[in-house]
């Protein structure tokens, strides 16, 4: 959202510049003066009768650079000299907008008392409020409110208002004095989001108490279906998603294809997750956060859950992923309950938590992908994981102990088992066996857990050997096929 209105910004400043460039042509004119912060030379110019309001090439004033850089004095000067506040550059750049770029609150009120118009746009709409809004000085916003401003006004190519930007930014003072003087917290951007839904991509919740105070809709939903509580469950805010929910959030809003409740429960690893890279930390937020949550996961769980949340909720759409898990040797997740996408994470506790809300442990995708298979490895792929193989055996045997089937096969005729060796965890192997598994069970595509552990445990990866997994396997009793994985490979995608 907020990258719009530093792109504009960037542009008009941009254009300003190159616009002025050829010092040769404007050789000891008032624009140069200026731009060179010279105040002697400026005066000097001033005192011949230099033209005040001289153009440069793009439109630009003496006036627009001495906005732009700050020169609060030499501002001054011109427009004693009788500069036009409100002179605009070819883009529709006035000097009021240049000094809300550079978030000054005194340039703002100096141009304003200079007669400068407060709602003077730019070509695509951007009034000084809004770059006020953005740029972060509650001074220059005030000064622009009082000054008449109108706090709702909308650019033109998102139909963004300055309160979406200062929420964007989380600006809590400005979102303050914009609903202070009336601005409305029901505008929607030209893509149906609300100051709320924006603002609930930043873990502020004194910002988010400002605008339901101010009328905003904590359930307001988004043409795709997000809702204030989806978003902050996203992007892994906890501590406003908890808040959201004291303040009447719906915890079952599933409109997107999945409630908060399942993002929280469950862990979308990707190729971003990164843990194997070490780079982790080079990840921006926006990134990580497609991840899953991990700090306060169990807790924003349990919250969830006391605010009346289905703990056997559906999921109807997958929410976005990315990377190999999304591709080969995936699992449908259509249909599966939170539990079985905390199974996924070999999560324990929140698996645990979801049982004690009445979760049936027992229920599968509609593919009849069971929470067995998924925690067992069925769908994982090592490089996209956090989860270890101790996190692999406690879900293992917690479902085991919940009753779970260990023979149970899916739509694709894959079991716990298959998942096992995909992994090649010899433990989860041998802990699936004592309870009973079949080792010689081969899905539809005649596929069993030997031949993925002798195609080398990742499914994109045949040929690499069976290592420790396919030697317990036959040892266990698996006998080798006539058919090579390799060959069942190469007829087309395994899924």
């Amino acid at each position: 959202m907020r990258v719009i209105g530093y792109l504009c910004g960037l542009a008009f400043v941009l254009a300003l510049t190159i616009g002025s460039l050829p010092a040769a042509a404007n050789e000891g004119s008032l624009i140069d003066a200026v731009k060179a912060r010279d105040t002697e030379a400026v005066e000097a110019l001033l005192r011949t009768s230099a033209d005040v309001n001289a153009p440069a090439a793009d439109g630009a004033t003496a006036l627009h650079w001495a906005a732009y850089h700050d020169a609060l004095p030499l501002a001054d000067a011109l427009l004693r000299a009788g500069a036009d506040v409100d002179a605009a550059n070819d883009y529709g750049v006035t000097p009021l907008s240049l000094a809300c770029d550079n978030g000054s609150g005194a340039m703002v009120a100096r141009l304003l008392e200079a007669g400068a118009e407060p709602d003077a746009a730019r070509s695509t709409g951007e009034t000084p409020l809004m770059t006020c809004a953005r740029t972060g000085s509650v001074a220059a916003v005030r000064a622009l409110l009082d000054a008449g401003a109108n706090p709702s006004a909308a650019e033109t190519w998102q139909g963004q208002t300055a309160l979406m930007w200062a929420a964007a930014e989380g600006h809590t003072e400005i979102v303050r004095a914009l609903v202070d003087k009336g601005a409305d917290v029901h505008a929607r951007t030209a893509g149906g989001f609300t100051a709320l839904l924006i603002a609930a991509r930043e873990d502020e919740p004194d910002l988010a108490t400002l605008l339901l105070d101010a009328g905003a809709d904590v359930n307001a939903t988004a043409p795709g279906g997000a809702t204030p509580l989806v978003v902050a469950t996203v992007r892994g805010h906890t501590r406003l998603a908890t808040f959201l929910l004291e303040q009447g959030a719906d915890p079952n809003a599933g409109e997107a294809g999945y409630t908060p409740l399942h993002w929280a429960a469950g862990a979308w690893h990707t190729e971003l997750t990164g843990s194997l890279r070490g780079i982790e930390t080079a990840r921006d937020e926006e990134w990580r956060s497609l991840n899953g949550l991990r700090d306060g996961k169990l807790a924003l769980v349990e919250a969830l859950l006391a605010h009346g949340a289905n703990p056997d909720v559906r999921l109807v759409n997958h929410p976005p992923q990315f990377g190999f898990a999304s591709q080969r040797f995936r699992v449908s997740l259509a249909g599966a309950t939170p539990f079985l996408l905390a199974a996924m994470d070999a999560n324990v506790a929140v698996m645990d938590a979801l049982v004690a809300a009445g979760a049936d442990t027992a229920l599968a995708t509609n593919e009849g992908t069971t929470p067995l298979m998924v925690a067992s490895g069925l769908g994982r792929v090592p490089a996209e994981t956090r989860v270890t193989e101790a996190d692999t055996l406690d879900a293992v045997q917690f479902l085991l102990d919940h009753g779970a089937d260990v023979n149970a096969t899916n739509a694709v005729g894959r079991s716990a088992l298959h998942g096992a060796a995909h992994i090649r965890s010899d433990f989860a192997v041998q802990l699936l066996f004592d309870h009973g598994a079949t080792v010689e069970v081969a899905d539809q595509r005649g596929i069993t857990p030997l031949m993925i552990a002798e195609g080398g445990g990742h499914i994109l990866l045949p040929g690499l050997g069976g290592g420790s997994t396919a030697e317990l396997l036959r040892a266990l009793g698996s006998a080798a096929t006539t058919e090579s994985f390799i060959d069942i490979f190469n007829e087309g995608p395994i899924r």
